[in-house]
């Protein structure tokens, strides 16, 4: 920094006037500079920085964009007149209904009135009233019992292998002295009678059992004779295995 000072002499009997000049140290000016020039190469690298930033951002979303164009879209329309990819169908089910149908055809055309085909959620019911079965409150089986169980066990073996259930019914009546003390016992002992007679038959063990409901799943009303008359029966549960 220069600064100036007055100063004032007398010569030859005339006033005059001078201007010293002071100079003073510029050494700061050297460091206000420095300051600057750092602030700026920081503003240069901060610059940097944002740029390289905001291009690393552009290409990831050009990458995203590329790879969501890449993707099907799931919602386009199906056009008319192409083939469409048929859905699997379950062999195996097939197969079960078809033995179903079979079955059932056949003993309606065998049977007549001897056996009743219920269809159920799983498999086919052969209901056989026990009239043709047992003498009331036994369970031995009638002399004319086995012809039917022997037609209805060959029509069994032929349409394939099945898992089995005998289900032994009864009506409400309670049992009134005589060999067994409920209808448990007696539904129990004619499900048995006829399981026996199916494994005779040939009949794999493993595919059969047998199951007492006694009076638990009525098919009619019991208070009347006829109804008493449908819930004594044996039914035949089949599933087939195939």
């Amino acid at each position: 920094m220069v600064a100036k000072t007055a100063k004032a002499g007398v010569l030859d009997g005339t006033t005059w006037y001078a201007w010293e000049v002071e100079e003073h140290d510029g050494g700061w000016l050297l460091t206000y500079v420095d300051v600057l020039s750092v602030i700026l190469a920081m503003l240069v690298v901060l610059l940097g920085q944002m740029a390289v930033q905001h291009l690393q951002t552009t290409e990831e979303e050009s990458r995203m964009a590329a790879t969501y164009d890449a993707v099907p879209d799931s919602s386009e329309s199906i056009e008319l007149g192409q083939p469409q990819p048929q859905p699997q169908v379950d062999e195996k089910a097939e197969e079960k209904v078809n033995a179903e149908a079979r079955l059932a055809a056949a003993i309606e055309d065998r049977f007549q009135d001897e056996v009743k085909v219920v269809q159920r959620d799983k498999g086919i019911s052969l209901e056989i009233a026990d009239v043709i079965l047992f003498d009331s409150g036994k369970a031995e089986l009638l002399p004319e019992a086995f012809p039917v169980l022997s037609r209805l066990a060959e029509t069994l073996q032929e349409i394939g292998e099945a898992d089995i259930a005998v289900e032994g019914h009864t009506d409400d009546r309670p049992i009134l002295g005589g060999k067994f003390q409920s209808n448990w016992e007696l539904a129990a002992a004619r499900a048995n009678a006829v399981t026996r007679f199916l494994l005779n038959q040939g009949f794999s063990p493993k595919h059969l059992r047998s199951v007492s409901f006694a009076d638990s799943h009525p098919v009619a009303d019991n208070s009347n004779p006829d109804g008493r008359a449908e819930n004594r029966r044996v039914n035949l549960r089949v599933e087939f295995l195939n």
